[in-house]
């Protein structure tokens, strides 16, 4: 599947994995990983399962946009060739991508930075 074509739970699913998150799986149209319990009442840690949304939730999204130090300008839809969105994502690796948000556009950006223009169709 390329890149630029992730989008919902199946681009969340691909920037867990580049994230290294714990047994990421997509359920229910939401995204899930596996997160320790600290908090747990039991003797020993308890992993649960948790939803993962960084193309939807800037407290997700944002730190890595941050971390990897992401250009996300809007542009200008008028242009005419372009046709995923008002946002580009540009890398310092090179890689430019866009979404309807800024979310979208860094979170794929993000997954091609790790993986390449194309992921398995895996999910």
């Amino acid at each position: 599947m390329k890149t630029n074509d992730l989008e919902g739970a199946q681009l969340d699913y691909w920037v867990a994995k580049a994230e290294g998150l714990s047994n990421p799986k997509v359920e229910d149209g939401l995204c899930w990983v596996a997160y320790v319990d600290c908090d747990s009442k039991h003797e020993k840690s308890v992993e649960v399962d948790a939803a993962f949304s960084p193309s939807t939730d800037w407290g997700q999204g944002g730190p890595i946009i941050e971390r990897e130090d992401y250009c996300l300008p809007r542009v200008n839809t008028n242009a005419g060739a372009l046709h995923h969105g008002g946002y580009a994502a540009s890398t310092p690796a090179g890689f430019c991508f866009y979404g309807n948000t800024p979310l979208i556009a860094a979170m794929r950006a993000y997954v091609a930075d790790k993986f390449g223009d194309e992921v398995p169709d895996e999910i």
